[in-house]
């Protein structure tokens, strides 16, 4: 038996203010083997803090950031809209709240599950109205320690999560290859026994395919038209035909990796006569049992 992977298509911000955009991301996600589409449930209110420490003279002024911050969100008519399109193309819609408002939103859309963002592993009111609505929970752990993963995790099933899935990342945009620590995915499984998986902002398939070969069964990867796109998430996201490789590869592997047990494969069973070698006599090369035979196979190959 073989373990499916999950695909998410993290399309986010990228849709630039466009509904039509979106529309049009759901439909090549789709096309491309995404399972689900993923968006972002945010407003710069409900994020980013208005005021901010300054370094230098320990003051507080206006937060710079609150000031650039350009992610476009979803207006609440672009759900039931969005959500429809996913069905219409039979795939799943996603969006990762970032405010308790959120939430009740995509309740009322009718979304299968959460995800969690990794900035938010420790948003405690968040996990436990994510948690309350009793449906699947994606977390993903940038940016942490093990011991806070666990916080995180208790918290989630403490206040009512059942299906948890927890994602290695790591929270640079792209990361270092020294920075993924794709061991870390075997580390998440053994602490706490959950599905594990892997949210990856690096170039390529590399990441991803040695995930899944680790025990992922989710990926979630941030997909663009054009890399070229002004944004902050198209740079290092994958266009769509990189996409629909990796959801071929990664089909590829999970059948591939089987379901473990040591046996011949089907097409082996008829050539275990022809590989293993028997006892020849060397003059007249039928078999023997002769003390002189020589240990030789039926075929090459």
């Amino acid at each position: 038996m073989t373990t499916a992977i999950t695909l998410i298509a993290e399309i986010g911000s990228n849709h630039g203010g466009s509904l039509d955009e979106a529309k049009r991301y759901i439909e090549a996600s789709a096309k491309a083997g995404a399972d689900i589409a993923k968006f972002q449930s945010l407003t710069r209110e409900g994020l980013i803090a208005r005021k901010a420490k300054d370094a230098a003279s320990g003051e507080w002024i206006d937060n710079p950031r609150y000031a650039a911050f350009t992610n476009q969100g979803l207006p609440d008519h672009w759900l039931p809209e969005l959500k429809a399109c996913c069905d219409d193309n039979g795939i799943e819609f996603m969006s990762t709240p970032f405010d308790l408002d959120a939430v009740d939103k995509l309740e009322a859309t009718g979304v299968k599950r959460y995800k969690i963002a990794s900035g938010d592993l420790t948003f405690t009111p968040l996990l436990e109205k994510v948690a309350a609505t009793g449906k699947a929970v994606i977390m993903s752990t940038g940016a942490s320690y093990l011991e806070e993963v666990a916080t995180a995790v208790k918290t989630l099933q403490e206040a009512g999560c059942t299906d948890l899935t927890v994602l290695q990342c790591t929270a640079s945009y792209p990361p270092s290859w020294e920075d993924l620590n794709l061991n870390a995915i075997t580390t998440l499984k053994q602490a706490f026994g959950l599905p594990v998986g892997l949210s990856d902002h690096s170039p390529g398939h590399v990441a991803p395919i040695a995930a899944a070969a680790l025990g992922a069964t989710v990926i979630e990867k941030h997909v663009t038209f054009d890399r070229a796109t002004p944004g902050p998430d198209h740079p290092f996201a994958m266009e769509m035909e990189e996409f629909a490789g990796l959801a071929r590869d990664l089909a590829a592997l999970a059948t591939a990796l089987g379901d473990g047990e040591k046996r011949p494969a089907a097409s082996e069973i008829n050539r275990r006569n022809n590989l293993r070698r028997g006892v020849y006599d060397p003059d007249t090369g039928l078999p023997t049992e002769a003390a002189n035979g020589v240990w030789l196979r039926p075929q090459y190959k």
